[in-house]
Order: C-alpha cells, then structure tokens, then sequence
C-alpha cells in the first residue's frame, strides 16, 4: 500500500484577514501634523481681522490684540499713544549715507608675474579674473582695519614691471565722532600695518600661485569731513513735524520742539510732540486752578476754589453774626445786672432804716424795755422853747499847785 501524506490544512481565508497591520511612526506624525494644522487654521480663522478704520491709527499698524479682545495700534519705534500719535522727544536721525563723501586710501601693490596685455583693458576676462582674486584677498584685510565703516576696495589700474595693482580703499563715515576721529587719523597706522604684515602678504601670494608680493605705496588723502558737524547737511529729520537735528553724546539725533523748547507750555502744561502737527500741549488742570489756551498761558481759579472762597465766607459772616449776638447780650445782661444791684443796693438800705428798732421802745421784737418806764420817758412836746436859759462861765482848776 502506498502510504498516504497528509499535509497541513491551510486557511482558505485572504492573507490580509489574517495578519494584522499596526500603524507606523510615519503616519501617526503626519496625522499629528495635520491635526495641528487643522487646529492652527481653525484658530487663525477664528481669529478676527483688522481693519485700518478699527484704530484710526495715525502712524503703525492695526492689529487685534488677544489679551483686550480688541483692534489696537501697534507703533513703530519711538512712537507712542494710543493711536501712535506722539513722538519721543530723542529719535535717531536718518542719516544719507550715499551722500556723504567717503575716506579714500590708495595703495599699491606689487605681484611678480608676467604681465599680460589684456591687463591693459580692465573690462577684459584676464584682466577680471585677476582682479576678482586680488580684490577677494583685499577686502579681507582692509576690513580687518575697521569692519563697521569698510565699504569697498577696488582695482583702478594695472601697470607692467611684473603687475602692479593700483588699488583703491574707501570707508564711509559713520553717525560718531569717536569713529570719524579714527578714521581720519588712526586708520592711516592701522592699514599700514596690515598690508605690511609679511602673514598677510603671503596669503595673497597663495592667490597667485606663490608669486611674491609686495606694498610699494600707501597715501591718505585729506579727509573731506573733519568732525561730526560736518555731517550735518546729510541729516534728515523730517519723518516728524517740528523735529530738529541736534547733536547728542557725540551723535546726530532728531529732537522734538518739547525738547528744544522746554517753556514751550510755559511750564503749565505737558508737552507732547504730534508727529503730524508738532507740539500741543496738555494743560494741567485741578479743582482748584485751571490753565488753558494752546500754549497753556491762561489761568482761571476752578469751582472748587470758589467753593472753598465762598464757604471761608460764609464761615466768617457766621462767625461774625455769632460774636455780635454775644456782644449784644453781654451789653444786655450787665445793664440788668446793674440794675438789679442798684436796686437790691437801695433795698438793703430801706430795709436797715425801716426794721431798726434800736430807738424805739418796740425795739424788742414790739416789746416794752422791762426796764424803760413809761414814766421816764421825756415828753419834749411840753418844753417852752421861749425860755432863756443861762450858763456860767465853766471854772478852771489848777491841778498844779
């Protein structure tokens, strides 16, 4: 018997039913990424816009504000208020730097190499290609000597005995005076030294396959601006009404009039310089006093001085009344109170007269004297008056004997 194979019993089911398929790391980021940007568009949607009339702004843009909920101006650089409106009283000048005359160095360089005819027509391909080389290495190190003013160098001629490049240096001048000093005095050394420095001859020798190199000539013309005044004429100030070019630690800036002209609000008043109109003032004001006019040079008391005038006032007429009424019946009550002395005075006089019974026999409360009789008492009514009546001389003793 032929033996039977059995084999395993297979799925009739498809293979992708049967395996599972997990997510990869590609697809999470991009569905993570496409979420975020659903979100961000859906924010920035949501977000509203701004237009110029929402702010009236009148310099900066207008943009919504997120924190206030609201359009709001946003200002440039030395511009503030709430329609970016005012300037600061310092801004920096625009200076025209393509218009101030720059500082010229002329130098001369010497290359031993053979000197082409082609050297002779600057505009010609060997001519440029050795000058692309030459000014690539010389701006290197003409730069070195002051990065912040170097502007060019170029090549102005090319002369035979071997090739000597006539060069030209040009630094601008820059809106200091400590830098216009330097460059016209101490950059004469500085360059000098650099092109002189053997280190930096041999890196343009590598340029030119170790041609040897040498500096046969450096001249300084006289510098066409000598101080910081001299920059003047190229000093612009008109971006804002009424600014003036000053000079400021050693710097041109615009200043505004408030600047210029400190008593311009006759010091009652806040000047504030509208970069449009020029300066306004911002007068002070309180309840007691108030300045107005367009240069605050008017003043009025305000109402609550007049307040405090007519209650000082009032307080003093009340007080007035009241220390006339006390007067008046101070006057009064003294005037009675004389009066009534005078008459308790008189009382106490009738009073002794009329209850003195010293004289009398009813002197004891009515009662006879027990020992006053009747019968001693003198009866005047029976005296003659027409009786003379005659005394003898009274007689002197002597008690002295």
């Amino acid at each position: 018997m032929t033996p039977t194979t059995s084999s395993k019993p297979t799925s009739s089911l498809p293979a992708s039913t049967t395996q599972t398929t997990e997510p990869t790391k590609t697809t999470l980021q991009s569905a993570l990424t496409s979420t975020t940007l659903s979100a961000t568009s859906i924010i920035e949607s949501t977000t509203p816009q701004c237009r110029d009339e929402d702010c009236q702004c009148a310099s900066g843009v207008c943009k919504y504000n997120s924190t206030l909920r609201r359009c709001q101006c946003q200002c440039q650089d030395a511009v503030y208020g709430d329609i970016c409106a005012f300037g600061v009283n310092d801004t920096s000048a625009h200076i025209d730097t393509g218009a101030i005359p720059t500082r010229k160095t002329n130098f001369t360089l010497s290359i031993q190499m053979d000197f082409q005819l082609a050297f002779n027509d600057l505009n010609s391909t060997q001519s440029q290609e050795f000058i692309n080389k030459l000014v690539l290495q010389l701006q290197a190190l003409c730069k070195e000597a002051d990065p912040q003013s170097f502007e060019r160098v170029q090549i102005i001629k090319l002369s035979n005995g071997s090739v000597v490049a006539a060069s030209l240096a040009e630094y601008k001048y820059l809106n200091n005076e400590t830098q216009i000093q330097f460059v016209n005095t101490d950059l004469v050394g500085v360059l000098t030294d650099i092109l002189n420095n053997t280190s930096n001859l041999n890196k343009i020798s590598r340029a030119f396959d170790n041609s040897s190199v040498k500096l046969k000539e450096i001249t300084f013309p006289p510098p066409e601006i000598n101080n910081i005044t001299d920059l003047h004429p190229y000093v612009d100030c008109t971006l804002f009404a009424n600014y003036t070019a000053v000079i400021s630690n050693g710097q041109w800036k615009c200043a505004g009039h408030c600047k210029t002209d400190p008593n311009y609000c006759n010091q009652h008043g806040e000047c504030l310089n509208e970069i449009h109109k020029g300066p306004i003032c911002r007068c002070y004001e309180s309840s007691l006093q108030q300045f107005y006019g367009p240069r605050c040079e008017f003043f009025r008391r305000g109402p609550a001085f007049y307040g405090a005038l007519f209650g000082s006032l009032a307080a003093v007429f009340l007080l007035l009344i009241v220390i006339i009424i006390a007067v008046y019946a101070k006057r009064k009550y003294t005037g009675i109170w004389k009066r009534s002395n005078s008459f308790n005075r008189r009382l106490s006089v009738l009073e002794d007269d009329f209850f003195d019974f010293s004289d009398s026999a009813y002197n004891n409360l009515g009662m006879k004297d027990p020992y006053l009789s009747e019968a001693y008492r003198p009866h005047l009514g029976n005296v003659d008056t027409q009786v003379q009546v005659t005394t003898d001389d009274p007689e002197v003793w002597d008690i002295n004997p």
